[in-house]
């Protein structure tokens, strides 16, 4: 399973690069992809019953547009990120720190939010083994983003 989701994470990294150069329309249909395909994996590794899979799919739609609404923001915090990072101030970096953050705290807050309604549906351990696989989706594209980001103060020591 875990080279299906690797090979997942590493088409929607060069989608999402060769995206950056698109349209918003392109983006759009790129996202649509994904958004389809992280679907069918998930079906795959959950393996779910057909009583299962009634309750555990609205629910998981719903998990994910919340989830998609802090990941965007997240993104934007990353865009500043990369607008302010070679002149960066002191109030700039401590308001983009807050920011993250408040940011992690909001994705917990749902993934805590969610796992419980997940568990009176599907059970605990089927709700935990989703989490797990969100959680290995999320951690796989943030080093992603991660690694393409410099870090703070890195253009300065290149200049000297």
């Amino acid at each position: 399973m875990k080279k299906l989701v690797f090979l997942f994470l590493a088409i929607s990294s060069f989608i999402f690069a060769q995206a950056q150069v698109g349209t918003d329309d392109e983006l759009q249909m790129i996202k649509d992809y994904l958004k389809t395909e992280k679907k069918d994996l998930v079906k795959e590794y959950m393996k779910l019953d057909e009583a299962q899979s009634a309750k555990f799919w609205p629910l998981y739609d719903e998990f994910q547009g919340a989830r998609r609404s802090l990941s965007q923001e997240r993104l934007q915090i990353i865009k500043d990120y990369g607008a302010q990072f070679s002149g960066m101030t002191d109030d700039q970096a401590s308001s983009l720190v807050k920011r993250i953050f408040k940011n992690d705290k909001a994705y917990t807050k749902l993934q805590e939010k969610y796992f419980k309604k997940f568990s009176k549906t599907i059970s605990p351990i089927k709700a935990a083994q989703y989490m797990q696989m969100e959680e290995y989706f999320r951690t796989m594209i943030r080093a992603e983003i991660q690694d393409a980001i410099p870090f703070i103060g890195e253009i300065e020591r290149k200049k000297g």
